[in-house]
């Protein structure tokens, strides 16, 4: 797999499963204008079934992966917002729902082959809050990680802005790219 040879800017994944199933689902209807009830649930589960390990990682802040502003508009809601609003309230953790900016509007990953996701989302994230992030143990949130693109990047730039250590939690984890 081309994760395993990449140089990860993030320490850990922690997922609440596989992207198999109602999972599955699930993570697709969070996607929609009407998934945020949906994806503050599935928020609460993950902190049911994985805030151990997460508070086992001391985490300082936790940091949702952004949605560019057009994707947002059509969406309506950041399903990763919401669910690291869970998790911060789960670790004891503030959220910095702005600690990342998506800077352009980047083609959906899942419409990319892996080897074209690097580049698609390279450059697409700034830090922001800077004065937060410096010498912090963050950890970033997503719905989904297949190649770990996104989270890498996202991740890369959170360290370049001086975060000490970034680990991810992700709903579901993809076994391979489509």
């Amino acid at each position: 797999r081309q994760c395993r040879t990449a140089r990860l800017q993030f320490e850990f994944v922690v997922p609440l499963g596989s992207y198999v199933g109602e999972l599955r689902d699930a993570v697709l209807r969070m996607k929609r204008p009407t998934g945020e009830m949906l994806a503050a649930n599935i928020g609460r589960l993950f902190c049911l079934h994985c805030g151990g390990l997460l508070r086992e990682r001391r985490p300082d802040v936790v940091v949702p992966v952004p949605m560019h502003w057009t994707r947002r508009l059509a969406r309506g809601a950041n399903s990763p917002e919401i669910v690291a609003e869970m998790i911060g309230n789960c670790v004891g953790a503030p959220v910095l729902s702005h600690g990342l900016v998506r800077t352009r509007a980047t083609l959906p990953q899942k419409d990319l082959p892996p080897k074209s996701r690097v580049a698609n989302v390279r450059g697409a994230f700034r830090a922001s809050q800077q004065e937060r992030l410096r010498g912090a143990s963050v950890l970033l949130v997503d719905d989904i990680v297949t190649t770990g693109a996104t989270c890498n990047e996202a991740a890369r730039i959170l360290r370049a802005a001086g975060a000490s250590r970034v680990g991810v939690a992700v709903i579901a984890r993809a076994e391979r790219a489509d």
